[in-house]
């Protein structure tokens, strides 16, 4: 089987070599392979090239998704599985739809790991996936479901919107946070409880994210607003209620 990967960055590499144990990997990305350290068993090829792989997974910066689906719109392989793998499912599962014919086959999937989280854990095994299936599923659908299993991800089917909304919280809210917290500059100390650690670790966790990505998943995902305005409103109530008892005690 064939893999095309549109787009070569932290988490496309990472991608690649995933994928090398069952069949071949072609990677295009605007960089040359000499500005872009990967494996060599994966072929650096062109868009023309990779939009003829069995399954292709579009793993662009989400602001460049239906860009990317437009310029393989008219060289595409009929028949190849187009794969989405943004933090957001809504917005990329409309644009794969109004963009391509019925009868492509299409699939949207979220990993919820990447780069950093594999590197802890010492490999992909037992993180999770989300699948979102846009059509029934066709063969090669089934087939990619089928080494998702293989790597031993956990997969977890639901719909566009539901995952958009979980996200909201458990994706752009920690980022949200993470990125506030690495504003405050703080660093680990001897005097400090393990909770303070806890809060270390959120902001170590989103650091190494682009700062695109951050801005994507709150641009990109409209129930992040919501989520986002509740939280900052409930810090300045709480802020609220201890200058409140402060004035009390004054």
């Amino acid at each position: 089987m064939k893999f095309g990967i549109v787009g070569c960055g932290r988490f496309g590499k990472l991608w690649a070599d995933a994928f090398l144990p069952f069949g071949t990997v072609m990677v295009y990305d605007k960089k040359t392979r000499s500005e872009i350290q990967t494996n060599t068993s994966i072929q650096m090829v062109t868009l023309q090239e990779v939009a003829q792989a069995d399954i292709i997974f579009l793993l662009v910066p989400i602001a460049e998704f239906e860009t990317s689906c437009q310029q393989i719109k008219s060289v595409i392989n009929p028949d190849s599985l187009v794969v989405d793998c943004c933090s957001v499912k809504v917005f990329p599962v409309r644009i794969m739809q109004e963009i391509f014919t019925e009868s492509q086959p299409l699939l949207g999937t979220h990993p919820l790991f990447g780069p950093d989280s594999v590197s802890r854990t010492g490999g992909m095994k037992g993180h999770k996936i989300v699948v979102s299936p846009i059509f029934l599923l066709g063969e090669k659908q089934k087939q990619l479901i089928e080494i998702f299993k293989k790597m031993e991800l956990s997969i977890l089917i639901t719909t566009p919107e539901e995952h958009d909304k979980q996200m909201a919280h458990s994706q752009g809210l920690v980022h949200f946070i993470g990125r506030g917290l690495a504003a405050l500059d703080l660093q680990s100390q001897d005097i400090a409880t393990p909770d303070f650690q806890a809060l270390l670790s959120i902001n170590q966790m989103v650091v190494n994210d682009s700062w695109r990505l951050f801005l994507d998943m709150h641009q990109y995902n409209t129930y992040t607003k919501n989520v986002r305005k509740k939280f900052m409103h409930q810090l300045v109530q709480l802020d609220q209620v201890i200058e409140d008892e402060s004035t009390k005690k004054a």
